[in-house]
């Protein structure tokens, strides 16, 4: 395995790579960071992560099956606790509009 921390939000992932993030909260747009949401590629998904339905990036990815399954069965609940912490982010910490972008919700 050779994993590559990514840093922003990728708009492709080179051949050969598979891109994936972890199990914190996010929108569809959100770059790594906020909130402890990070994103990685490596040659293959490790044990456990799933072809994940979240619409992140705008690019095919996996995430630990946990939560990949939670947002699959319930995405309605997951999106509005992400626009709860798109708001927080605004107010609180003063940062850009996470929500905003041309990625959908998968």
């Amino acid at each position: 395995m050779s994993k590559r921390f990514i840093s922003g939000l990728p708009n492709s992932v080179r051949e050969g790579r598979v891109l994936m993030h972890n199990h914190v909260s996010h929108g569809p747009n959100w770059p790594t960071g906020p909130n402890g949401f990070r994103a990685w590629t490596d040659d293959n998904p490790p044990e456990g992560f799933i072809p994940c339905p979240c619409g992140w990036a705008g690019l095919p990815h996996y995430a630990p099956e946990g939560p990949a399954r939670a947002y699959r069965d319930g995405p309605e609940l997951y999106q509005r606790r992400v626009r709860q912490l798109e708001k927080k982010h605004a107010e609180v910490w003063g940062e850009e509009d996470l929500s905003s972008g041309v990625h959908k919700w998968g």
